[in-house]
C-alpha cells in the first residue's frame, strides 16, 4: 500500500476586504437609522414664544433636561422621578451639569405649581442657569386649550 505524500496546506488567513466591507455597511446602517430615531415616550406640547431661540450647543455641552409632563409627573434623563426622590435627583443633576445649568421643559397643560416647584428645587440645589424651553411661535393663532 502506497500513500501519497502530504501536500503542504495553506495557512488559514482572514480575508480583510470582505471584513472591512461588512464593517462599513454596518457603520452606514447605524448612522442612517439613528438619524430618524426620536424618543416619543413623553409627548409634550411646549408653550409658544415669539422670542424662542434654538439652544445651539453640541450634545456634550447641552445642559441636562428636566421635564414636567401634562399630568404633573417630572422626568429627568427620560426617567420618571418620584416626588420623594425629586430633590436628591435634581441636586445630583445640577452638580454634574456643565456650568451648573439645566433646561426646564414644562408641558403647556402642566400644573404651573409643579413647574415652579421644580424651578425652586433647582435654584436651591445651586443651579446658576435655568433655561425655560418653548416652541417658536407661528403666525397662526394658537389652538384652543
Amino acid at each position: 500500500m502506497r500513500l501519497s505524500p502530504l501536500q503542504p496546506r495553506r495557512k488559514p488567513e482572514v480575508m480583510m476586504s470582505p471584513l472591512i466591507d461588512v464593517i462599513f455597511l454596518l457603520l452606514i446602517f447605524y448612522a442612517v437609522t439613528t438619524q430618524f430615531v426620536s424618543d416619543q415616550r413623553l409627548k409634550l406640547k411646549l408653550p409658544e414664544a415669539k422670542t424662542a431661540e434654538a439652544v445651539g450647543r453640541t450634545s456634550g455641552e447641552k445642559p441636562p433636561m428636566v421635564t414636567v409632563a401634562a399630568d404633573g409627573s417630572v422626568w429627568i434623563d427620560e426617567q420618571e422621578v418620584a416626588d420623594d426622590q425629586l430633590e436628591a435627583r435634581i441636586q445630583a443633576l445640577v452638580e454634574r451639569a456643565p456650568e451648573k445649568s439645566i433646561i426646564l421643559k414644562g408641558d403647556r397643560g402642566a400644573d404651573y405649581g409643579v413647574v415652579i416647584r421644580v424651578l425652586d428645587l433647582a435654584r436651591s440645589a445651586g443651579a446658576e442657569g435655568i433655561q425655560m424651553s418653548a416652541d417658536k411661535a407661528t403666525d397662526k393663532p394658537a389652538e384652543a386649550q
